[in-house]
């Protein structure tokens, strides 16, 4: 009988985690209005898996709605989120594990911060809360849609 229900329980829990999402909530809070799916692979506009696709993302470009030979939007390189396909075209934010910066640079304006679950406006722990993020997200996803 034991056995049974941690099997059970087994199931459960790994096909929660075979769905898993990422929620990009608007403001400050856990239970705020979604704004847009992440599931790994897609952005999709608000909460549900069968939404509009806004974005495809392949760890290096991200690409206009669904598919993966799509338009590309940006680049990502680690660090650099650039216009377009291309490891050369113009840097539109930089990313230093903390800080989104405007363009390219270490000591150009901070635009956001980022603390693994809130992006903030400006440079600061204690600025006002655009998204609060509830999963695992791809910093580069977070920035694009910004």
């Amino acid at each position: 009988m034991k056995l049974k229900f941690i099997f059970l329980l087994a199931i459960i829990f790994s096909a929660s985690i075979l769905n898993a999402q990422t929620y990009i909530r608007q403001g400050k809070g856990d239970y705020n209005t979604v704004l847009y799916t992440w599931d790994g692979k897609y952005l999709r506009q608000g909460k549900g898996n069968y939404n509009d696709v806004l974005y495809t993302w392949d760890e290096k470009y991200i690409r206009q709605g669904k598919g993966n030979y799509n338009l590309v939007l940006s680049t990502w390189d680690g660090k650099y989120l650039r216009q377009g396909k291309g490891n050369y075209n113009n840097v539109l934010y930089t990313w230093d594990g903390k800080y989104i910066r405007q363009g390219k640079g270490d000591y150009n304006t901070v635009l956001y911060t980022w603390d693994g679950k809130y992006l903030r406006q400006g440079k600061g722990d204690y600025n006002t809360v655009l998204y609060t993020i509830i999963g695992d997200i791809p910093i580069e996803i977070l920035i694009f849609t910004l």
